[in-house]
């Protein structure tokens, strides 16, 4: 046994692992054989090998003998230690050409011949794609051919190399995308350029520590700790942290807190910014917040670009003609206006930014319905888009205005910058849900003189995303608003109002004693292991049957006790348990019983959510419906079931019915926008349950709301501060820093 070290030309492949490892022989460039014997840690890829590759080995060698036919052979036999895919040149170059499968139309002679024209610089114009040059040789077709190959032979040697380093195919994949054949040279020069990749601290950690040997307290390290705390604390919505919360996460991530203030103090990365006062910012955030706080101060101010024109620049509309229009309204509606919503129609027309601010059942869908008709009474030529984030907040939207309305999503992907001109108005519902990333990407579209109404409720959720936008603007002197108080929705006898209006200011509401089906809000208390059998009975005792969304439950979790997977579970076995199921076409088995991706059956009868737009089906993400027909399946192309989608008939196919759930119960994300006539809300201690997620529940009902479970949980989260207000963000303070710099 000794130890070798060779480059290897392959010449055939006896074994491939198939979760890695390989078998293969080849020669020297003296006509040497070896077998090679590699494990999976070394080629964790077998198919990264190839006949013609060169390969350096190190490794052990011995001979190894083995009968075949009744002969005796004999091979020097190489259990590798390292290997490493070199890349082809000089006469091993035209071996590899003549022997790859990937070269096509070239043999050994056109192999020979393009290395007699051109020598070493034959890698040289590979690389460049001459492909000018190379067809002294050989066709066009052989050419592209052979660069193509040369190129898939680089990213396998860099692929091999990631394999070889512990990182994952996949994302060996997106740093090559991205990266190219500089992949590996910048993996070598900074390790933590991982994380960007979506690897996680732990793993990029492990391997910058273990396999290139980063030092625990190496600038590199540390750096990318900062960038990483900080972008990880997008999940949470905060925008940027304090240094006592930064140094909390840097703490627990890298185990000492002397590494965790000299990360802080010592931060060298480009992207990350030290904030006034302290805070730390990364720069995608930073360039955000940034944009929005200037961008909305321009919007405000009325600036346009040079040689637009806009129609709200023309001067102020005076208020005997928004009066005048406002009286004509109200005489179609027969209802007059309260004082704050005639405050808003005029603080809107004269505003090229303006909110509408409220809580649910204030009026302000009546605002925007009498504003669109006093913008049309006095101005010419008005276009009006409306937006929500949800695609049935849009929906309601167009169901309570009457105009059309689309998601932000629809209108960034439908409508082109160039069509919005100055006598554009877009307004965007529900606010306070909006991210900053997504605010950006709106403001970013919108050219400048199109006129701009947010309209929300800061009490209500806050986003899922990055940052507060609504709750930054509300309070601004510099920001045109009129916040709407008195409730128009619900009743006062409901006593909905009186009870919503104490938990949006954070007190514990006087709850209605529970007797059944009648009016206000009530607290049933019961056990998290008893949450779904008390909703189901609260839910027949409220006079829910399971055929309409008169009665909804809402729930704050998707899964787990009392989520809404349970609830519709529960709801579904309860009320359609002998129904018919509808049938789709399997390609492998037939005919088969269709299910949810929930895997619960889907039977006629049944409550569903449509969680996707579509505009063929004319569906938004959101819209509830009922499953009224199931239809004879024949093929994969056949309708599966007739549904009803409030008050419009739709038939589904197979490739539908991953868009399909039940919605006996959804959750209150799921119900911003809309309204039931009576609500029940399991309560549960969670990390989601906040004060802004109760109101926005309770304010869903216009004539009872049944809350049940945790009353100590309800009562804690009532009382502490809504989840926007624990929010990091640095966009308040950057409009105003504006507003003072104002001249």
């Amino acid at each position: 046994m000794s130890d070798v070290a060779i480059n290897l030309r392959v010449t055939s492949i006896r074994s491939r692992g198939h979760r890695g490892g390989a078998i293969f022989s080849g020669v020297t460039d003296d006509d040497v054989p070896y077998v090679v014997v590699c494990d999976y840690a070394l080629i964790p890829d077998s198919t990264v090998l190839g006949k013609g590759q060169t390969w350096r080995i190190e490794g052990t060698s011995q001979s190894h003998s083995y009968q075949i036919n009744g002969y005796r052979k004999t091979e020097q036999q190489v259990v590798a230690k390292a290997v490493e895919l070199l890349a082809p040149s000089g006469a091993n170059l035209v071996d590899w050409i003549a022997n790859s499968d990937e070269c096509v139309g070239i043999g050994p002679v056109k192999a020979a011949r393009l290395f007699k024209r051109f020598g070493e610089a034959l890698v040289v114009h590979i690389e460049r794609r001459n492909v000018a040059e190379l067809q002294q040789c050989l066709s066009d077709g052989e050419a592209e051919s052979l660069c193509a190959a040369f190129e898939k032979h680089r990213v396998t040697h860099t692929l091999l190399w990631l394999d070889q380093a512990g990182i994952p195919r996949r994302m060996g994949r997106k740093l090559l995308d991205y990266f190219g054949e500089t992949a590996q040279a910048r993996v070598e020069a900074n390790p933590y350029v991982l994380i960007s990749f979506s690897a996680s601290w732990d793993q990029v950690d492990r391997l910058a520590t273990t396999s290139f040997g980063v030092p625990h307290d190496d600038e590199r390290r540390l750096s990318a700790a900062v960038e990483h705390i900080l972008y990880d604390a997008y999940k949470d919505g905060h925008t940027c942290l304090p240094r006592r919360a930064a140094y909390e996460r840097l703490a627990n991530m890298l185990g000492t807190r002397q590494l965790a203030n000299r990360a802080l103090d010592e931060v060298r990365s480009e992207s990350v910014r030290v904030l006034e006062g302290g805070s730390y910012q990364a720069e995608g955030a930073a360039v955000i917040e940034s944009f929005l706080a200037c961008r909305i101060r321009q919007i405000v101010a009325g600036e346009i670009d040079e040689g637009q024109h806009s129609l709200w620049t023309n001067g102020v509309v005076e208020a005997r003609a928004i009066d005048a229009a406002i009286a004509d309204f109200e005489h179609v509606l027969s209802w007059p206006l309260g004082e704050e919503q005639r405050r808003a129609v005029h603080i809107s027309i004269n505003s090229n930014l303006s909110l509408i601010l409220g809580g649910a059942g204030t009026g302000k869908t009546t605002v925007l319905r009498c504003l669109y008709d006093v913008m049309e009474a006095t101005r010419d030529g008005v276009v009006i888009y409306q937006m929500a984030l949800a695609g049935r907040a849009a929906q309601r939207m167009t169901e309570a205005t009457g105009r059309p309305s689309m998601t932000i999503a629809a209108f960034l992907a439908r409508v082109q910058v160039d069509e919005l001109s100055g006598d554009t108005v877009v307004v965007v519902d529900e606010m306070s849900m909006v991210d900053v990333i997504l605010a950006y990407r709106l403001l970013s579209h919108l050219p400048s003189g199109v006129k701009v109404v947010f309209v929300g409720d800061p009490a209500q959720l806050a986003p899922i995303g990055p940052g507060l936008v609504l709750h930054a603007l509300a309070g601004q002197k510099s920001v045109p608003q009129v916040a709407l108080s008195q409730v128009r929705r619900q009743s006062s006898s409901s006593g909905i109002p009186k009870v919503a209006e104490a938990v949006r200011l954070h007190r514990v509401p006087d709850f209605a004693e529970y007797a059944g089906k009648g009016s206000g809000v009530s607290f049933v208390r019961c056990a998290a292991s008893q949450l779904e059998s008390a909703v189901v009975r609260i839910y027949e005792e409220l006079g829910g049957q399971g055929a309409d969304f008169t009665v909804q439950v809402l729930a704050i979790t998707v899964n787990n006790l009392g989520s809404a997977n349970a609830l519709n579970q529960a709801l579904h076995s309860k009320f359609r348990s002998d129904a018919v199921q509808v049938q789709y076409f399997h390609p492998q088995f037939g005919v088969v019983g269709a299910t949810t991706p929930e895997k619960l059956p889907i039977k006629v009868g049944d409550l569903v959510m449509f969680g996707r737009s579509d505009d063929d089906l004319q569906l938004r993400n959101g819209s509830l419906g009922k499953v009224v027909e199931a239809l004879p399946v024949v093929d994969a192309d056949s309708h599966v079931c007739l549904c009803d989608f409030e008050g419009t008939e739709v038939r589904l196919k197979a490739r539908h019915l991953d868009d399909l759930k039940h919605s006996y119960a959804i959750t209150i994300h799921k119900s911003q926008g809309s309204q039931f006539n009576r609500v029940i809300i399991p309560v549960r201690e969670s990390r989601l349950l906040d004060q802004s997620l109760i109101y926005t529940a309770i304010t869903r009902s216009v004539d009872q709301v049944v809350l049940v479970g945790d009353l100590d949980a309800t009562i804690a989260a009532i009382k502490a501060p809504a989840k926007a207000a624990r929010r990091h963000v640095n966009l308040p303070a950057l409009l105003d820093r504006q507003a003072t710099d104002e001249p």
